[in-house]
């Protein structure tokens, strides 16, 4: 087989698409009375370590004079001198400085994660028969109420039948 064939059908096997058994399973039933059921999960919480997080700051400082001794030697009449002078180590000057900030701080932390419990499949449910049809509104009974008291058998208040003479007066 040339090489230019096997250019030609490797790119052929790239352009065609090719089912797959899990996707045309999924998508076309078996035939009627069989309902897919989707898979089940369970949520499981698991203790696991969080590596703390940094975050890089870099700024711009204002680095000042810095003065020191610095012994500094000499020949001063034939002979070598070193006397301590005080001098200008590093001049004042600006300076790109970067440092870590924490952000958290790292530790053990519960993370959710989902767990297969039982995979989707297909499942034999019968024929799909029309729903009844709906029954008739129930009629609502009215409350019974209890019959009137006969006359003289009121519930006693001292407020209904208050005798005219024990009123205060001026009331």
């Amino acid at each position: 087989m040339s090489p230019r064939s096997l250019l030609f059908i490797s790119l052929l096997a790239l352009i065609a698409p090719i089912p797959s058994t899990a996707q045309a399973r999924v998508l076309r039933p078996p035939g009627d009375g069989w309902v897919w059921v989707p898979p089940t999960y369970r949520t499981v919480y698991e203790r696991v370590w969080q590596e703390p997080v940094y975050q890089s700051v870099t700024e711009t400082v204002w680095v000042t004079d810095q003065w020191g001794w610095r012994t500094v030697g000499s020949w001063e009449g034939g002979a070598w001198v070193e006397r301590p002078v005080w001098t200008l180590i590093c001049p004042a000057h600006y300076e790109t400085r970067t440092r870590q900030v924490l952000i958290s701080p790292g530790g053990w932390v519960y993370r959710a994660r989902q767990e297969l419990v039982s995979p989707g499949h297909w499942e034999w449910r019968g024929l799909v028969m029309p729903a009844p049809a709906p029954g008739p509104w129930p009629t609502p009974v009215p409350p019974v109420r209890p019959p009137p008291r006969p006359a003289g058998l009121e519930p006693f208040s001292p407020l209904w039948e208050w005798p005219d003479d024990s009123k205060p007066a001026g009331r």
